[in-house]
């Protein structure tokens, strides 16, 4: 799967740059994000029954590149592809409690629009839909009662979609943006775990050309 996602970015990104050198940016960026999976607040499973369940942010991290393709007026289209640590913390109750680490490949696909262009500095938004393709995972119970009966390796679906919407400033060739990011879909592979993601990213971007 990561493989197709490379081979396919390579793709889009080659055929960018040789119908619109003139209209093509790409760069590096890395950041952190603080990531909550929002779990409902009454579950039951393993013959325990749980109430006013508490889900927390915690940080991870994000590495990767973007690119920019310039369509018209102040409106682009900026494909990127990140490697991304997102881990969330879920209280059942006192003493019982889940640690959750999710790593994976993103792929926002997302429109940029200037707000404002200045010669000091550009002020941007943007907005659209990310997929995240699941690379690994690591949960952690304090309490084996509420650890699910099979295969505690695969909580989460390899497969996820989000929307992000944030903005930025772009000074000379460095960027910096910060981005609100909902889950679209119920993310658990387990019945008893209903959840969806939510997270604050933010990022350094580097624009290479």
């Amino acid at each position: 799967m990561n493989r197709k996602i490379l081979a396919t970015l390579a793709f889009i990104l080659l055929v960018g740059f040789i119908h619109a050198q003139d209209k093509f940016e790409m760069g590096l960026k890395a950041g952190f994000n603080s990531t909550s999976f929002n779990t409902a607040e009454d579950v039951s499973f393993n013959n325990n029954t749980f109430n006013n369940v508490k889900s927390d942010f915690k940080s991870g991290y994000i590495l990767g590149a973007w690119s920019r393709f310039h369509l018209l007026g102040s409106l682009s289209l900026q494909p990127e592809l990140y490697y991304s640590k997102k881990s969330g913390h879920t209280e059942f109750e006192e003493g019982t409690e889940e640690t959750l680490s999710y790593y994976s490949w993103d792929l926002p696909i997302l429109a940029n629009f200037t707000i404002l262009d200045l010669e000091v500095f550009k002020l941007y938004g943007l907005a659209g839909p990310a997929i995240s393709f699941r690379a690994k995972e690591k949960a952690e119970f304090s309490n084996p009662i509420i650890a699910p009966e099979n295969d505690n390796s695969n909580l989460l679906k390899s497969t996820n979609w989000n929307l992000q919407l944030g903005a930025g400033i772009e000074v000379m060739r460095f960027s910096l943006d910060a981005r609100y990011e909902w889950g679209i879909n119920e993310i658990s592979t387990h019945k008893d775990f209903e959840r969806k993601t939510k997270a604050l990213m933010f990022s350094l971007g580097y624009r290479l050309f």
